[in-house]
């Protein structure tokens, strides 16, 4: 079977081309730019890479003849600026052009990589599953805002006789985070002796490589119109931030910050936002959901597809690997 990948440069998009060779497909894998480092991936050579803007319908209807499946993991992942539209055509409407893609043609399995941002977060006692209400509260996050949008797409086309699946990752860690994404939280630590973090809130955390897995394994057993949280370890910042500390094997200052001063700073930059009119590291919407629990389960996707679970530290220590080494 042949796979077409989107996003395939990014932390999730280079691991799902390595699973996806490693479990015999061939695989497609769209890119706009190469990163300098990726062609040390030990897959590299196997798959086949494809210049190609993903929003540009036309070529998107190319890239998926001859592919008997999609996984859409291609997204515009920046915490900022806050407006949809600034997320639109990478999220939303690139998901518009895959799904009349793969109804035009042969009628590819699709598997949407989405965020499990888009569902309301629970507790450390009570963590959000697929059954979750939506995070509309959270909507003035352009990026959270484009997620559900383009996750409400592929619904629709389920619907109209679509064969899809979503997958919904929390906050992946591991090697090969070439841009940095998720991994910038890692190198922050490594590279500065005071480190300021959040004294209250927490996240949800998995292996890339667990993501990776149980995203492939979807594109067998996954339900059609079913969604699939892809999470592992729940952790408040007041552990995971020494924990990476401690991992770094340097000397370090932990600095935790008050929530309301993080607030106030978030609401500043929503001033300073429209002032300026363009985004800022810091808002409102963003202090937000840096200072609160966001904490989910991944039993259905353990259950279902078979999901990993490497411990948190595992994790830590190979991104930690990587960005020093580069192995």
């Amino acid at each position: 079977m042949k796979v077409l990948l989107t996003g395939a440069t990014g932390l999730l998009g280079v691991h799902l081309a390595g699973e996806l060779v490693q479990q015999g497909y061939e695989v497609k894998a769209l890119y706009r730019s190469l990163p300098e480092r990726i062609h040390t991936l030990p897959w590299f050579g196997e798959v086949e890479w494809v210049k190609v803007a993903i929003t540009s319908p036309v070529d998107i209807e190319k890239a998926v003849r001859g592919c008997q499946a999609v996984i859409h993991a291609a997204a515009r992942t920046d915490p900022y600026p806050t407006p949809l539209a600034a997320y639109y055509d990478a999220n939303v409407a690139s998901t518009e052009h895959i799904l009349a893609a793969v109804k035009k043609g042969s009628g590819a399995r699709l598997v949407l990589v989405s965020t499990a941002s888009v569902f309301r977060p629970g507790s450390l006692e009570n963590p959000a599953t697929e059954e979750s209400p939506y995070a509309f509260h959270q909507m003035a996050s352009g990026y959270i805002a484009s997620k559900y949008e383009a996750q409400q797409r592929v619904l629709m086309a389920v619907q109209q006789g679509v064969d899809a699946v979503i997958v919904n990752p929390t906050f992946m860690l591991g090697p090969y985070d070439f841009k940095p994404s998720s991994g910038a939280v890692i190198r922050y630590v490594l590279q500065n002796r005071a480190v300021f973090y959040p004294k209250e809130g927490g996240k949800s955390f998995v292996d890339v490589r667990d993501a990776a897995r149980a995203t492939v394994n979807a594109l067998r057993w996954g339900t059609t119109g079913e969604s699939y949280l892809l999470a592992n370890e729940n952790l408040p910042y007041e552990q995971f931030f020494p924990l990476v500390a401690q991992l770094s094997g340097r000397k370090k200052k932990l600095l935790p910050i008050p929530v309301s001063l993080i607030r106030a700073a978030g609401r500043l930059g929503a001033v300073g936002e429209r002032l300026v009119r363009n985004g800022l590291p810091i808002n409102r919407i963003n202090a937000q959901l840096i200072t609160q629990p966001n904490y989910y389960s991944g039993a259905k996707a353990r259950w279902v597809l078979n999901l990993p679970q490497t411990p948190v530290r595992q994790s830590i220590e190979d991104a930690i690997r990587w960005f020093e080494t580069g192995e």
